[in-house]
């Protein structure tokens, strides 16, 4: 009744079907995996927020991986150096172009902690531009531990040499390179400051959204079409195989 299905034409949509079944099984797969990674990581993220603030010279102290710091709550006295300050462009707040202000903080051990420090719009007035300054007294800060934000596949590159006063992303390295003096390998998202900034600019970087993302509706999306492959390919063979059983001569 189904020996249609060894003929080349039946073969060929056979082995066309598996592939594509194969195929999106397998980034099914992959999503949930993917899925998989997301969530260990912001539950790591969130585990590690939950932690009590600690002094910045304690958590990345000569020894510890900095990647076992990153998305701890820290704190920081110093004095801002406006001197050094570096713009970090193309930063939006609530649809409004802007940048972000990474500013070292040196600290009383003489190494200094880069802080964003917020995000200022483009179109600041000079009465705004006096009131973004740090003070220039010591300060406290308060916040989270970043490192350096990856470049992407066409992302702009940030020059080797010389001196930068504006960068496209946070590369702590390459900002470290220019101070005269060491710096600690992970720059600061600032949350708080005391005394607080006069003004209401900058506006403080906040925290990244944790959700996991699209993920696992992809992986239920992959095996779904896997399914309907499936499933046409089944209901045309038992069409085929109706349509050749009304054609045969009866006995």
């Amino acid at each position: 009744m189904y020996r249609f299905l060894f003929t080349r034409r039946w073969i060929v949509a056979s082995v066309v079907v598996l592939v594509a079944v194969v195929a999106m099984v397998t980034l099914g797969l992959w999503q949930l995996r993917r899925h998989d990674e997301v969530t260990s990581s912001n539950d790591r993220v969130r585990s590690r927020l939950t932690l009590p603030v600690a002094l910045v010279d304690e958590v990345l102290t000569s020894g510890v991986d900095p990647d076992d710091a990153v998305y701890r709550r820290v704190e920081a006295t110093g004095r801002f150096d406006t001197s050094q300050e570096v713009m970090l462009d193309n930063r939006s707040n609530q649809g409004r172009a802007g940048k972000h202000l990474l500013t070292p903080l040196v600290t009383q051990d003489g190494r200094a902690l880069i802080v964003d420090r917020g995000w200022i719009p483009l179109d600041l007035s000079s009465e705004q531009a006096t009131g973004v300054r740090p003070l220039s007294g010591t300060v406290r800060v308060v916040g989270v531990l970043f490192s350096s934000e990856r470049k992407g596949a066409f992302g702009p590159t940030i020059p080797t040499q010389g001196r930068v006063t504006a960068v496209p992303r946070v590369d702590v390295a390459r900002l470290a390179q220019q101070l005269p003096y060491p710096a600690f390998p992970l720059y600061l998202r600032i949350v708080s400051q005391s005394p607080p900034q006069p003004g209401e600019l900058p506006i403080p970087p906040g925290l990244p959204v944790l959700d996991d993302g699209p993920h696992l509706s992809y992986a239920v999306q992959w095996f779904l079409f896997a399914t309907v492959a499936l499933a046409v390919f089944g209901a045309l063979a038992r069409r085929e195989a109706r349509w050749k059983a009304t054609r045969a001569p009866s006995a």
